[in-house]
């Protein structure tokens, strides 16, 4: 073989190899152009997840924040259920009035007033200004409650929020043949109808001891 002709065999082999290299040169270009966008696209992803479960979190919060809210009267009502309950009485009629201390105190009440039917103080406790003022309004109101609930028995318990955000609620009541109310004036407006209910049984255990006579 002549010299030319080395130098052209040479010549197409380099040509050969210089052309394969840029081949793969273009080929790993592409490929790493390929994978760079793959992993663009999976980062994309992901920080939509951690957006999303960010978001999730938040509305659990939001969630949990609204339930509880919810739950909250229910949660005091069986607080204050309890707490009444444990009211202790010593079992002597003439205890009503520490009794209803007790009921105010527990229940974190201003005032407590058990009044019978013909509007007169039985007992009281609190800072009400005026108890016989407030017994005789509690007969109206019981008069007028019994009167929207003639037909269905008659009613148990009033409810009243007023202007100043306070509850007043009276739960009516019979014992040994007499009716009688017990109503409570408080701040919490997640005051119900039946939060005094726990109260009744020592109050009417009270009433029906007898009564000591001194001397």
């Amino acid at each position: 073989m002549t010299t030319p002709a080395l130098l052209i065999g040479l010549g197409a082999a380099v040509l050969l190899l210089l052309a394969g290299y840029l081949a793969g040169l273009w080929r790993g270009s592409r490929e790493r152009t390929r994978l760079r966008g793959v992993a663009e696209q999976q980062a994309a992803i992901l920080q939509h997840w951690k957006q999303r479960n960010t978001g999730a979190l938040d509305d659990d919060g939001t969630l949990k924040s609204t339930i509880e809210q919810v739950l909250a009267p229910l949660v005091e009502r069986e607080r204050l259920s309890l707490d009444l309950a444990r009211v202790g009485i010593a079992g002597e009629r003439r205890d009503l009035s520490p009794l209803l201390e007790q009921v105010a105190r527990v229940g974190n009440f201003g005032s407590v007033l058990l009044s019978n039917e013909d509007g007169l103080v039985v007992a009281s406790a609190g800072t009400a200004p005026d108890f016989d003022a407030m017994a005789a309004a509690t007969v109206r109101l019981t008069g007028v409650a019994d009167q929207f609930a003639a037909r269905r028995g008659g009613a148990m318990a009033v409810v009243i929020r007023d202007a100043a955000d306070s509850t007043t609620l009276c739960r009516l009541f019979t014992t040994h043949g007499q009716k009688m109310a017990l109503t409570a004036i408080s701040n919490d407006t997640r005051l119900t109808a039946v939060a005094l209910d726990p109260a009744l049984t020592k109050i009417e255990t009270a009433l029906a001891a007898p009564v000591q006579v001194e001397g």
